[in-house]
């Protein structure tokens, strides 16, 4: 049987436009890079793979799979949303920070450092709900009305801890204001005797401590309060 043959030079075939998602970020007062934000963590990131192509040292050609995770932080007073993505599949925790990973960066930053001798369990360090200070670097767009679209994205050397003024009048628990160290109090019973914070972390997580229990002993970690080890 005979191979049929495509005269490529007539072919007429479909083309798929670019996407155009939803502008989140439509509306709400604009942000810039200058200024520092608050930002707290609204979802657990979700992964993506990737392929990124490196040019070595005899000019050969490397394809690179990665794994990125896609991080959405909101801005506290604009609401608005800004991205951050990380590489997970490999981490690097040199002494030389240009070539520490992002995301080591990111949480060493914190306060809250990755462990080095294991892979981390990462709903143990991206707890929805963390907050953080930090600039952001923007970016503007086209949409299919070429209208432009502003892009937000955190600029991660400049993330560090609140201050004490971002924290001044809150609780750990919104459910319970008569009791407003009712989740810590919680959170430290369950992590009794942890040396540090990773391993009171642990702890919270073969428990299936809620997500209020976890995100107090993570920000009063964050905030200094917690002793090691928990008596």
């Amino acid at each position: 049987m005979t191979e049929q043959q495509i005269d490529i030079g007539n072919f007429q075939g479909e083309v798929v436009e670019r996407k155009n998602f939803e502008d989140q970020n439509k509306g709400k007062a604009l942000l810039n890079s200058d200024d520092e934000y608050v930002f707290s963590l609204i979802k657990f990131p979700h992964g993506f793979p990737k392929k990124e192509e490196k040019t070595n040292a005899d000019k050969s050609i490397t394809t690179v799979n990665k794994t990125m995770a896609v991080c959405e932080f909101e801005e506290r007073d604009s609401k608005n949303i800004v991205v951050t993505m990380f590489r997970i599949d490999k981490l690097n925790f040199g002494e030389d920070e240009k070539f520490r990973s992002a995301v080591v960066k990111f949480f060493q930053k914190l306060g809250t450092p990755l462990p080095e001798n294991k892979y981390p369990n990462w709903k143990e360090h991206f707890v929805v709900g963390m907050r953080f200070r930090g600039r952001v670097v923007i970016k503007t767009d086209k949409d299919k009305d070429n209208n432009t679209v502003m892009k937000y994205y955190l600029d991660v050397p400049t993330v560090r801890k609140l201050l004490p003024s971002d924290k001044a009048g809150e609780s750990f628990s919104s459910d319970t204001p008569s009791k407003p160290d009712a989740s810590l109090a919680n959170a430290l019973l369950l992590a009794k005797g942890s040396q540090t914070h990773q391993e009171a972390m642990d702890k919270l997580q073969n428990a299936g401590a809620s997500k209020e229990v976890v995100m107090a002993l993570f920000q009063a970690h964050l905030d200094g309060k917690v002793k090691y080890p928990i008596a």
